[in-house]
C-alpha cells in the first residue's frame, strides 16, 4: 500500500442509508468535505438550497441516468456535472431515469441527509407496523400523487411538499388505538371521533421538523372535502391546499382498489365511476380529471407497484 493512499471496496463503505427510492453511501469524509454517492429512482424530485439556507460548496457529477433541471429546463446525462457556491435561488431537479450521483459538499451534508431519511423511514415504518392495511400504501400514494401534481403543473417546491405529505399522510394513525385502527367491522360514533383525529396528530408530529413543516399543513388537510363536509376543519374548495386535494383523490383510489378486512377490492371500472360520481363534492373536479389522465382509465397505463 502506498503511503497516504486509501482503497475502499464497495462492500466496505463506511456508512449506508437506504430506502425504497434512495440509496445513500458516505464514501469519504475528510476535514470539511463529504464525498457521497446517491442512487435516486425515476420520478423523484429534489432541490439545492439557495445561499440563505446553505452557504457551502456542492459539486454533483451524474454517473448514470438523467436529471431534468426544471427551472431552466436543462437535461443532464451521465458525464454532466454541476457545482455552486451560493445559489441566488433554490434549484429544482426531477429524476427522469434512475440516477446515480457523486456528491462533494462542504460543509459536510451526509449526516443531515441521513437523519432526514431515517426520520421519514421510521415514521412510515411505525404506521405500517401498526396498521395492517397500509403496507406499500404510502409508497404507491407518493408515486400517484407526484404524477398527478405534474399533470396539474405544480412547481418544484409544491411537488417536493406533495412527495413528503403523500408518503407521510397517515403517520398520525400511530396515535390511534390498535383496537380502532384494525377493527374488522364498522366503527362506532365514538371510535370515529378518535379515528378522525389522525390528521391533526400527524401534523403535530411533522410540524416541529423544519423540512416537513409545509408537508404538515397538507397532512392536516388531507381528509377535507371539496364541498366543505370533510374534517377536521370543514375547509372547502381552494381553501384546501392543492397538495391535500391531490392526496384525497389518490388515497381514495388506492383504498378502493385494495382488499380490506371488511370488503374486497373494487374493480378498476367501479373505482373510476366512484371518483367521477364524487367529483365536485368529495373531490376537486380538476384533480380527478388530472388523476384519470395519469392512470389512463386503467392501471395498465402506469405501474404503481
Amino acid at each position: 500500500m502506498v503511503a497516504g493512499l486509501t482503497i475502499v471496496r464497495g462492500s466496505d463503505r463506511r456508512e449506508n442509508i437506504e430506502k425504497k427510492a434512495t440509496a445513500l453511501d458516505l464514501l469519504v469524509q475528510q476535514g470539511s468535505f463529504d464525498v457521497t454517492r446517491q442512487h435516486i429512482v425515476a420520478g423523484k424530485y429534489f432541490f439545492l438550497d439557495e445561499a440563505s439556507e446553505w452557504e457551502g460548496f456542492e459539486f454533483i457529477y451524474v454517473l448514470s441516468g438523467e436529471l431534468h433541471e426544471t427551472d431552466d429546463n436543462i437535461l443532464l446525462r451521465a458525464g454532466d456535472y454541476i457545482y455552486h457556491h451560493g445559489l441566488s435561488a433554490r434549484a429544482h431537479f426531477q429524476v427522469e431515469k434512475d440516477t446515480d450521483l457523486l456528491l462533494i459538499s462542504s460543509p459536510p451534508s451526509f449526516h443531515l441527509m441521513r437523519d432526514e431519511i431515517q426520520e421519514i423511514l421510521q415514521l412510515v415504518r411505525s404506521v405500517e407496523e401498526k396498521d395492517e392495511a397500509t403496507e406499500g400504501h404510502c409508497h404507491r400514494l407518493e408515486r400517484l400523487a407526484i404524477a398527478t401534481g405534474e399533470k396539474l403543473n405544480l412547481n418544484g417546491d409544491q411537488l417536493i411538499t406533495l412527495s413528503y405529505a403523500a408518503y407521510l399522510h397517515d403517520v398520525g394513525k400511530v396515535k390511534v388505538p390498535d383496537e380502532i385502527l384494525n377493527k374488522p367491522g364498522a366503527l362506532s360514533d365514538e371510535e370515529w371521533v378518535e379515528m378522525r383525529k389522525h390528521p391533526e396528530y400527524g401534523a403535530q408530529m411533522l410540524e416541529d421538523k423544519e423540512f416537513l413543516r409545509d408537508a404538515a399543513k397538507v397532512v392536516y388537510a388531507h381528509h377535507e372535502r371539496y364541498d366543505g363536509s370533510g374534517y377536521p376543519r370543514g375547509l372547502s374548495g381552494d381553501d384546501i391546499p392543492v397538495e391535500a386535494r391531490i392526496i384525497a383523490v389518490v388515497d381514495a383510489y388506492d383504498a378502493m382498489v385494495s382488499d380490506r378486512p371488511y370488503r374486497k377490492a373494487l374493480s378498476e371500472k367501479e373505482t373510476i365511476a366512484e371518483l367521477q360520481k364524487n367529483s365536485g363534492s368529495q373531490f376537486d373536479p380538476q384533480v380527478v380529471r388530472a388523476f384519470l389522465r395519469v392512470i389512463g382509465g386503467s392501471t395498465g397505463g402506469m405501474n404503481v407497484a
